[in-house]
């Protein structure tokens, strides 16, 4: 009860008269602090009515002598004030003022039930009641004389009880003297207001649970015309305090907030009473346990922090226009969210340590109410977004700000409720503010993608791949697209976000897919080593009669060599498309800057992320996220590529004149390797010029295995233009040893352990050709019945190109047959597979 009136409850310390002390439903204490005796309700009712215990022993006399002499009647049929008058002479009082005042108050009584306020019009009954006015008139002028047997009594009671027995019905079995409801009413407010402290109006006694039942049990609201005045009545009440507390920011200000308590207390009270003692539906359904106090409160709240809500849009919405012509204004929201805010934070300062006391969850009611009004306005403002600007930022980062700081008041204001909060947090549906600015940025980023592709589709096709275009011999394209990086870097991290560190990784990846697909649109259709690689023509034997073939006899091309160089022309073209030499040198520049540059990128990013307001140092543990994971294996597997490319398009396509098409034909000793060394040299000293340093040697050494690998094709694929005999050997061993000194270039060149590395396989072959033919024959036989087992026995089965040269591959040992200038060797391929002399 006192939770419900909002009252304080009065000091805890001794119970004197009119004042409340501690104690249960069994009663209280009465006394000073020295002498303290337990007294019961009843007790305690006396006490604050200030009936003395003498009036009290008096009235407890007579009402035992009325009942002792009413044995047989109901009490419904006595009038007790006349009982009252009938059992007291003025010598059972202390003095003639204290008689005479009593007298009074009882015939008081008699006419407010039977004359004022009578439960049944008067109508006819004038006489009587005209009588009964002029006896209680004469008495309270001149007192009259009571007792049983006195005459003045003996009138008096004749003319009660004519009234009193008066009913609607015509029935007799009741005397109806206290029933009017203005009576009614005045003895409910004397009851009442035993329940405060009279030294202190404005706290009540411990006690006001068990004085309101007392109170409960002696109002009658069964009466209809009763319960429909006082229904009435607390209704005008309650509307006028509700007047004021569903607008109680307009209200109540700090000026008048102490008033606050007293008018929620009061519409509280009324609405209480009106729900739960005179609502039939609430007597129906009370076992809900409706909590009326709680329920009243918080439609006060939401009602009030509406209209509060709406007042600070419409200021917010006017303060946008006044400042419209000045530089940047804000926007509208964000101010509404700032306001918002503020408002939150005076409810909970002002408003709620008072509403508390009828609702537990006041101040969390209060900001889940802004929340779902904010909300409302937020949620139509983010729909209507279509691209990240700085009016959307500042807005969805002052909704997100706002958000936290109303999610933690509703916390605290948790804490102590049974499921902590969490009914009113499921009122709060997020804002998903930061969800919003990362899908704004999502789609920011998207679009500087898509413009930095398109980008490299429009000047990759532009590119003409000039080594001299720059000093360092790379590809301004790539300087571009570098610089374009950069600035959607210093354009990302400007963006005024909180989130950069998590929206950061987002933008890595789609920057380093775009460098990966400039590097792949770099390297593409510059060919591989199997682009320039020339086909292997059909084995023959030599013909031993045309030993000086190549002497007395113009040289010829073979016709699939002129067929090679063909497809060749046609899938690259000249020098000058793009596809020369030159051009993939720049192209092999241009992916190793690519790739340089990035380390730069990385540890820019590391700067950028640093001086980002909303980083921490939690976000440079994991540098993963801040790497290009896809552009440096992209960047090395092109450079291999294109090294691969450039040197077996030099040594097989551009230098196929002095190599696959000049070298040992005819006479080894008149067609040397001199000529293919010098302008391999020439082609060496161009990319010692044109060629990033830290690449320089991966593209000589890939021009050194494909030197090596045409070496051995000529000697071991040339076609039937060639032929050795064993001292030809000697030739063979000077010009390869010629080939492997340029590029040691006396110790200037490549390291010579690379390059006895890669020309291991020419040594082994070469020095088959100083082998007899009979042991070559021999071994040949051996390893091929080793290979295929008992099948080869009737037949040697002709072994398959694997391209893995060495003395223990069937198929080389077959070549160097197939290229020995000598009967044995001719008559071997004649009668085992029956080679031709020529195709």
């Amino acid at each position: 009860m006192k939770k419900a009136l909002g009252l304080r409850s009065s000091s805890s310390g001794g119970f004197s008269p009119g004042s409340g002390g501690g104690g249960g439903g069994s009663g209280g204490k009465v006394g000073n602090n020295n002498n303290k005796k337990v007294v019961t309700v009843g007790e305690l009712m006396r006490v604050q009515m200030k009936v003395t215990e003498a009036a009290d022993s008096r009235i407890r006399r007579a009402l035992l002598r009325v009942s002792a002499g009413q044995v047989g009647r109901r009490v419904e049929m006595m009038v007790l004030p006349l009982e009252l008058l009938q059992q007291f002479k003025s010598s059972d009082f202390t003095d003639q003022q204290e008689y005479d005042t009593w007298q009074k108050r009882n015939l008081k009584m008699l006419e407010a039930g039977l004359l004022l306020h009578p439960h049944v019009p008067l109508g006819n009954a004038t006489t009587a009641s005209q009588r009964l006015q002029k006896i209680i008139h004469n008495a309270l002028e001149k007192p009259i004389e009571t007792g049983r047997n006195t005459e003045p009594l003996q009138v008096l009671r004749g003319a009660v009880m004519s009234l009193a027995n008066r009913s609607t019905d015509g029935s007799s079995d009741t005397c109806h003297w206290a029933d009017g409801f203005p009576l009614n009413l005045r003895l409910y407010e004397i009851l009442l207001e035993t329940c405060f402290d009279a030294n202190d109006e404005s706290s009540i006694i411990d006690e006001v649970d068990e004085l309101v039942e007392v109170a409960k049990d002696a109002k009658t609201t069964k009466d209809p015309t009763y319960a429909k005045i006082l229904s009435s009545t607390l209704t005008s009440i309650l509307g006028w305090a509700e007047q004021r507390l569903l607008a109680y920011h307009d209200t109540f200000d700090n000026g008048n907030i102490n008033s606050m308590q007293s008018i929620v207390s009061l519409g509280v009270s009324a609405a209480k009473i009106l729900v739960e003692d005179i609502s039939n539906e609430y007597r129906r359904r009370r076992k809900n346990d409706t909590d009326v106090a709680r329920n009243r409160t918080d439609t006060y709240i939401r009602s009030s922090l509406r209209t509060a809500f709406a007042q600070i849009m419409e200021k917010a919405d006017s303060s946008r226009r006044a400042s419209r012509n000045q530089r940047n204004p804000l926007p509208i929201l964000a101010i509404l969210a700032k306001d918002v805010g503020e408002l939150a934070t005076k409810e909970k300062k002002m408003f709620s340590p008072i509403l508390k006391r009828w609702h537990p969850l006041a101040a969390g009611v209060a900001v889940a109410t802004l929340h779902v009004c904010y909300g409302n306005e937020l949620k139509q403002f983010i729909s209507g977004i279509t691209e990240l600007t700085p009016d959307a930022v500042q807005v969805l980062r002052a909704a997100d700000k706002l958000e936290k700081d109303l999610v933690q008041i509703a916390v605290e204001d948790s804490v102590d409720s049974d499921d902590g909060g969490k009914a009113i947090i499921r009122e709060m549906p997020p804002f998903e503010a930061e969800v919003a600015i990362a899908n704004l940025v999502k789609g920011w980023t998207k679009l500087r993608l898509d413009r930095l592709k398109e980008w490299v589709d429009r000047n990759l096709q532009q590119e003409v791949w000039n080594p001299r275009a720059n000093q360092d011999g790379y590809a301004p394209s790539a300087v571009e697209v570098l610089r374009i990086i950069d600035e959607t870097l210093d354009a990302f991290f400007q963006l005024p976000i909180p989130m950069h560190p998590a929206l950061l990784p987002d933008l890595i990846v789609g920057l380093d897919r775009c460098l990966q697909y400039y590097t792949s649109k770099a390297r593409s259709g510059c060919g591989s080593r199997s682009t320039f690689i020339p086909t292997m023509p059909a084995l023959t034997r030599c013909a031993t009669e045309a030993k000086f073939h190549g002497v007395f006899k113009k040289k010829e091309k073979p016709t699939t060599l002129q067929r090679r160089n063909s497809q060749v022309a046609t899938t690259n073209g000249n020098n000058n498309n793009g596809f020369g030499v030159p051009q993939l040198c720049a192209r092999i520049n241009t992916l190793q800057r690519i790739r340089t540059e990035l380390e730069v990128l990385e540890k820019r990013i590391i700067t950028l992320l640093r001086n980002s307001e909303s980083a921490h140092v939690e976000d440079f543990s994991n540098g993963l996220s801040k790497r290009f994971e896809l552009t440096p294996g992209a960047c090395l597997e092109g450079i291999q590529q294109l090294c691969e490319s450039a040197a077996y398009k030099i040594v097989f396509h551009d230098l196929s004149h002095c190599l696959w098409d000049g070298l040992y034909v005819g006479e080894p000793a008149s067609s040397t390797i001199e000529q293919f060394v010098q302008e391999l040299e020439q082609n060496l000293m161009v990319i010692a010029e044109t060629v990033h340093e830290q690449v320089r040697t991966r593209l000589v050494a890939e021009i050194m295995k494909a030197s090596f690998e045409g070496f051995l094709l000529v000697l071991l694929a040339g076609g039937p233009s060639r032929s050795f005999t064993q001292h030809d050997c000697q030739i063979i061993e000077d010009d390869f040893k010629a080939l492997k000194d340029l590029f040691w270039a006396n110790g200037d060149g490549l390291p010579m352990d690379l390059i006895n590395k890669f020309s291991t396989t020419a040594r082994d072959v070469i020095q088959l050709f100083r082998t007899e033919t009979e042991t070559i024959i021999e071994r040949f036989r051996r390893l091929t019945l080793e290979t295929y087992g008992s099948s080869a026995k009737s037949r040697l089965p002709l072994p398959a190109t694997t391209g893995q040269w060495g003395p223990s591959d069937p198929n080389t040992l077959l070549r160097v047959l197939c290229y020995r200038n000598d009967d044995a060797a001719s008559k071997f391929l004649k009668k085992t597979y029956n080679l031709p002399k020529k195709l």
